[in-house]
C-alpha cells in the first residue's frame, strides 16, 4: 500500500509526526522557555562569507557558506536586540578560568578574512555596535596566494576539461563533465587534501591545478587586504589567525604546525601590533581539525584561544583552545529558526570526540583540575 512500509509503519504518517515535533521543537514558546533557563554555555557563531554577488557562491566557495547580506543584516539585528554581542576574548576568557560564560552572551566570528567581511559583514557591525571576530589567513592577506580551497573551486568550475586525469587522484578519469559531477570532484579532493601532510597536499594541489589546467587568477579580489583589516580593528574587531596556509592542522608534522602558528601570529603581531591573539583550526568541515597534540603547540604558541567548528556550547566543559562553535547556514535568515539552534547549542553537548580528548589532556596535564 502507497506510504507504508513492509514492516507495517506508515512512513507519511511518520514524516507527519516528525515535521509536527520540529515545528514544536522550534516554536517560539519553547524557544523563549529555553532562553530563560539560567544555565547552559554561550554561543560563538561562525561565518565565512557575507555576499550577494551571483559570481560568488559556487564558483568561489560553497554557496552554503555565503550568505546574503539582508540574511546577515536581519541576524545581527536579532543578535543586537536579543543578546549580549561580546568579543570572543570574554568568552574565551571565562573558559581560561574555569567559569561559566553569561549565557546571554554571543559572539560573533569569522573565518578565512574574505574582501567581503569588510565590504558587506563589517558595515552591518558597526550601524548595530556588536563587535565580531576575524580569522584570518595570512599567506592570502590581499590575495597575495589564493586560499587553496578557492583556487581549486575556482578551476574545477572553469576548467573546459570533462575529465579529471590525476596519477594522485588513481588511475581511472574523474568525470567532471557536469556542475553535479564538479562539485562531487570538489568535495573529493578537498577530503584528500586535509587527511595530507604539508608536503603531500602542495603536491597533490599541484598535480590537480595541472590536470585542470585553468585559470590561476580568480575574476573577483577575494581576500581582505591588510589596510582593509587595520580599519576593522580600529573599529573594534578582533583579528586572530587561521594559519599561515589553511592545512590542516592534525594532519601536518608538528614542525609545520609550529611555523603556521609561530608565523601568522608574528605576522599579525607586525601588521597590526602586538598583543592578545586568538586562534581558529582551519579545516573543520571534512575531518579531525585539532586534537591534544594540536591544541598543545597552539597553546604553546602563545595564542589566547582556540575555536573549533565543532557544535556546541562555550563552556569550561571544554578547553579554551578547544571552544565549540556554532556554524550559521541561509536558513538561519528566519529569526525564529536563527534563535531556536542557538538555544539548543547553549544546552547542548558538543558532538565531537576531538575536542572532549583536549579537555580530558588539559584536566589531566593540570591534576584533574582547571587552571
Amino acid at each position: 500500500m502507497r506510504g507504508h512500509m513492509g514492516n507495517g509503519i506508515d512512513t507519511s504518517a511518520s514524516k507527519a509526526f516528525w515535521r509536527i515535533g520540529v515545528r514544536l521543537r522550534n516554536s517560539e514558546p519553547v524557544v523563549a522557555a529555553l532562553a530563560a533557563v539560567p544555565w547552559g554555555g554561550a554561543v560563538i557563531l561562525r561565518y565565512h562569507s557575507v555576499n550577494d554577488d551571483p559570481r560568488w557562491g559556487g564558483d568561489y566557495m560553497q554557496p552554503s557558506l555565503a550568505l546574503p547580506l539582508d540574511v546577515f543584516e536581519r541576524q545581527v539585528a536579532h543578535l543586537a536586540e536579543n543578546h549580549r554581542v561580546v568579543p570572543v576574548a570574554e568568552i574565551a576568557s571565562e573558559i581560561a578560568a574555569g567559569r561559566r560564560p553569561d549565557p546571554r552572551a554571543v559572539a560573533i566570528t569569522f573565518d578565512d578574512g574574505y574582501e567581503d567581511n569588510y565590504r558587506c559583514a563589517f558595515p552591518i557591525l558597526r550601524k548595530y555596535g556588536v563587535p565580531a571576530a576575524f580569522y584570518v589567513t595570512t599567506a592570502c592577506v590581499a590575495d597575495e596566494e589564493l586560499l587553496w580551497t578557492v583556487r581549486l573551486r575556482y578551476a574545477m568550475r572553469r576548467t573546459v576539461r570533462t575529465e579529471l586525469i590525476c596519477g594522485a587522484l588513481g588511475a581511472s578519469a574523474l568525470d567532471i563533465s557536469t556542475a553535479a559531477a564538479r562539485d562531487c570532484a570538489i568535495r573529493l579532493v578537498t577530503g584528500l587534501v586535509k587527511r595530507c601532510s604539508r608536503g603531500e597536499a602542495d603536491a597533490l594541489l599541484a598535480d590537480v591545478f595541472d590536470a585542470l589546467d585553468a585559470p590561476e587568477r580568480t575574476e573577483l579580489r577575494v581576500m581582505a587586504t591588510w589596510d582593509e583589516l587595520r580599519e576593522m580593528r580600529d573599529g573594534g574587531m578582533t583579528i586572530g589567525s587561521h594559519t599561515v596556509h589553511h592545512y590542516n592542522s592534525t594532519s601536518i608534522a608538528d614542525e609545520d604546525l609550529r611555523s603556521e602558528l609561530t608565523e601568522s601570529k608574528a605576522i599579525i603581531e607586525r601588521e597590526l601590533g602586538s598583543g592578545e591573539i586568538h586562534f581558529a583550526y582551519p579545516n573543520g568541515r571534512t575531518d579531525a581539525h585539532c586534537d591534544p597534540r594540536t591544541a598543545a603547540l597552539v597553546r604553546d604558541a602563545g595564542f589566547a584561544s582556540a575555536v573549533t567548528s565543532v557544535t556546541g556550547p562555550a563552556s569550561p566543559r571544554y578547553s579554551a583552545y578547544a571552544i565549540p562553535r556554532l556554524g550559521v547556514a541561509v536558513r538561519d535568515g528566519d529569526p525564529r529558526l536563527f534563535e531556536a539552534h542557538m538555544q539548543y547549542a547553549r544546552l547542548g553537548r558538543a558532538q565531537g570526540q576531538s575536542i572532549i580528548a583536549v579537555a580530558q589532556a588539559e584536566r589531566r596535564a593540570n591534576g584533574g583540575s582547571r587552571s
